[in-house]
């Protein structure tokens, strides 16, 4: 693919002009049959299409998948953090889509659909190819399409027209980015715009990624809200402890402050759930005796148990307190 530069250039993660997709979608109809001769694709999709041949996905086939029950899809918006920033991105998105016939489309770390909203017909039309709630849209169910690529390769990415490997999803466009626990990078899902192809744009893709950043920055805010008021909670208690080690984790499981220093980065002990702690709402703070099997080790140095059965490392002696 050539490279284009100085003002007015085509970024190269952006689909080929209208005029070339005539050239993509020839391509694309060799490639089963190992045809490359034709114009190649863009190098992100290419790779897409090579992963879906693997999978053993037919360009003819529908679109369709099974859907998941209501309680399924209901339990999944429950279980993932991204319902708690819905309303940013339905503010960051919703309302563009709806104004420029399209629909936005979230899902999980699976693919399936959990939300949309968007126009009212293109949300008709998106039935139609079983875009909808409950509705599988990985690469190996429906071969290259925004929102499976981008949970392929983690990374935002526009996929216009004749890119689609389904040739039933040629008529569409769009452009999806992965959304991140800003707490320790794990993907959460994928937000999606979607429309008739008539509705692309190449801003699309900027803008789908810089408000799934706004989603992370958000989720991060109430993170922080989150441990300065379990910090607020925890401190009396734990200042009674004197040179004693002691721990405390807000509900995500992450210890924030403790008496052995290098407990950054190691889960809450399997053995303290919030049920046996004083804050079920607002996570959870212990310390215990050290048992046998030394739960209160760091990563890096093993964990012994001291005369007096208070735990011990070498990384640290009595208390460590960064609240």
């Amino acid at each position: 693919m050539e490279s284009h530069t100085g003002a007015g250039a085509r970024p190269e993660n952006t689909p080929r002009p209208a005029a070339s997709q005539r050239l993509v979608r020839r391509a694309r109809e060799a490639r089963p049959a190992g045809g490359r001769k034709a114009a190649a694709p863009r190098p992100e999709i290419d790779a897409s299409w090579e992963r879906v041949l693997r999978s053993g996905v037919d360009p003819e086939q529908s679109p369709e998948s099974r859907l998941l029950e209501t309680d399924e899809i209901e339990h999944r918006r429950r279980a993932t953090a991204l319902g708690e920033v819905m309303p940013v991105l339905r503010e960051g998105l919703a309302a563009i889509a709806d104004a420029t016939q399209q629909i936005m489309v979230v899902t999980d770390t699976e693919g399936r659909v959990l939300w949309r909203q968007g126009h009212t017909a293109v949300m008709r039309r998106a039935g139609e190819i079983c875009l909808t709630e409950g509705a599988a849209w990985t690469e190996s169910a429906t071969g290259t399409n925004a929102i499976g690529t981008a949970l392929a390769t983690r990374t935002p990415v526009q996929v216009h027209s004749a890119e689609h490997f389904i040739r039933a999803l040629h008529d569409w466009t769009c452009a999806a980015a992965p959304v991140r626990d800003p707490r320790d990078g794990r993907l959460m899902g994928i937000v999606d715009i979607s429309g008739p192809a008539s509705t692309f744009h190449p801003a699309t893709l900027a803008l789908v990624g810089s408000v799934a950043a706004l989603a992370e920055s958000e989720l991060r805010g109430r993170h922080l809200v989150a441990i300065e008021r379990l910090r607020s909670v925890a401190a009396p208690i734990l200042c009674r402890l004197g040179a004693a080690p002691w721990w405390w984790t807000p509900t995500a499981g992450w210890p924030q402050s403790a008496g052995c220093r290098r407990w950054t980065g190691c889960r809450c002990p399997s053995r303290w759930s919030r049920a046996r702690c004083g804050w079920p709402r607002s996570g959870c703070a212990g310390w215990s005796r050290c048992p046998a099997d030394g739960w209160c080790r760091s990563r890096r140095t093993p964990t012994t148990a001291r005369r007096d059965g208070w735990c011990s490392t070498s990384a640290a002696s009595g208390a460590s307190r960064s609240m």
